[in-house]
């Protein structure tokens, strides 16, 4: 059973065959193949406990020959004879994405479509997704508990993105959705809180000014 953060990821998938890097047990692309979202799929994984966990839960669904579990380090995995339409990359840090996406991208043929979830920080995925010539199509941010998720969707295109935009999202400062407001504004207070702090317990100046243009920049949005 899917919650409702890859349930709203894979809504966002298409065409006939998914790339899932990191696959947790094969969860999205088993949920993907048997509600007809995509006819086949790859999960790749880097450690042995979790892929070791994907094959049995594929082999457990009965879907060896629709799902195929690959041991590599992200987009290693595939190669350019693999013909896949959306990528998936989700619950890691944004960093990590962007690595993965900078560090193994010339391994994808075609145009696939980059379904994204980071879980923290995702200024530097946009940035190498508008580095590598693909525009956001779409955002989107859930709340889960304490917890705000983001999602973001590209396509092969051009973009250009001023720093408030790759910090929030071109999609997420036009829709301006409640999770999104509510996300900010628990930023801003720990950002207040971060600053208060650095006033009575340090000189670094530079920090000081580097967390007030931050929370600028949130006030701006808000």
């Amino acid at each position: 059973m899917l919650d409702d953060r890859l349930k709203k990821v894979a809504s966002y998938i298409e065409g006939g065959t998914l790339l899932d890097i990191g696959s947790d047990h094969a969860y999205l692309p088993i949920y993907a193949v048997k509600n007809g979202i995509v006819q086949n799929a790859i999960c790749g994984e880097i450690v042995k406990g979790p892929y070791d966990s994907t094959v049995e839960n594929i082999l457990a669904h009965g879907l060896a020959d629709k799902i195929e579990a690959r041991f590599g380090s992200g987009l290693e995995v595939v190669s350019e004879d693999d013909d896949i339409d959306s990528i998936t990359i989700c619950g890691m840090g944004g960093p990590l994405i962007a690595d993965i996406l900078r560090g193994g991208f010339e391994n994808v043929s075609g145009m696939p479509r980059l379904v994204l979830q980071p879980n923290t920080y995702s200024y530097p995925v946009r940035r190498v997704l508008r580095d590598m010539g693909y525009a956001i199509t779409d955002e989107t941010v859930l709340r889960h508990g304490r917890h705000f998720y983001e999602i973001i969707v590209a396509e092969r295109g051009e973009a250009s993105y001023d720093e408030k935009a790759l910090m929030f999202g071109p999609v997420n400062l036009t829709k301006r959705e409640n999770a999104f407001i509510r996300k900010q504004e628990r930023e801003l207070e720990h950002q207040k809180r971060i600053l208060a702090n650095l006033e009575i317990n340090s000189a670094n100046q530079e920090k000081m000014n580097e967390i007030r243009e931050i929370i600028d920049l949130l006030e701006e949005v808000l």
